[in-house]
């Protein structure tokens, strides 16, 4: 039987925590999934024995497939227009399907399933709480001043520095935001900078918006 797998792309759905970020924990780890519906065998039962065809003779080359490339991990975000210097450190998917995001908002997270700065492709997400008991007013916080045309820097773990420049600065209510456009792996290299915004709302102890802030390699 012919079956064909699909790989999951990256679903991101929404609601937080006071400022987190939910993710879909299967997608996030690119599983494959059943065949498609409505895929039919194409095999058929014989009434009998054939006869028995010859098979050209084919020769095989052996070849090994260079290492798979491991992407650096950021690890230090400088963006003085808004006087954010955050320490990143790489996070995944937590057992209630959201992003984890460190508890301190003076910490931010990079969500180290999808891309890395030098990946050359994708977007590099990183997230953070607007604030925590530990720290009531995040470095992100301010992630809604942010502007077009704005400078910033990602360092990573080899200590290469990398210069973004604001594209967009975008704010949306949770309620039915599809952040799967925001955690693409492949198209152009891009950051995208994710807190919580809008009002507060008490009794969900949340923020009923989201900050997204996408900037574009400097060369």
């Amino acid at each position: 039987m012919r079956a064909v797998l699909m790989v999951v792309a990256l679903g991101v759905i929404t609601g937080c925590a006071p400022s987190g970020i939910a993710v879909s924990p299967s997608a996030a780890h690119g599983q494959a999934i059943a065949p498609v519906p409505g895929e039919a065998s194409t095999m058929t039962s014989s009434p009998g024995p054939s006869a028995p065809s010859e098979v050209p003779s084919v020769p095989v080359i052996r070849a090994t497939l260079p290492p798979a490339r491991e992407a650096t991990a950021p690890v230090h975000l400088d963006y003085p227009g808004i006087a954010a210097q955050v320490p990143v450190r790489p996070t995944g998917v937590g057992p209630d399907g959201q992003m984890e995001i460190p508890e301190d908002a003076a910490d931010a997270g990079w969500y180290q399933f999808g891309a890395a700065p030098d990946s050359g492709q994708g977007a590099t997400v990183i997230a953070a709480h607007a604030g925590s008991v530990q720290t009531p007013e995040g470095p992100l916080y301010r992630l809604r001043d942010a502007r077009p045309g704005e400078e910033l820097t990602v360092r990573d773990a080899s200590g290469q520095t990398h210069r973004y420049s604001v594209r967009t600065v975008e704010r949306h209510g949770k309620e039915g935001l599809d952040f799967t456009p925001y955690f693409v792996r492949d198209g152009p290299a891009h950051l995208v900078m994710i807190t919580c915004g809008g009002q507060w709302i008490p009794e969900l102890s949340s923020y009923a918006d989201n900050i997204i802030v996408v900037a574009d390699p400097v060369s």
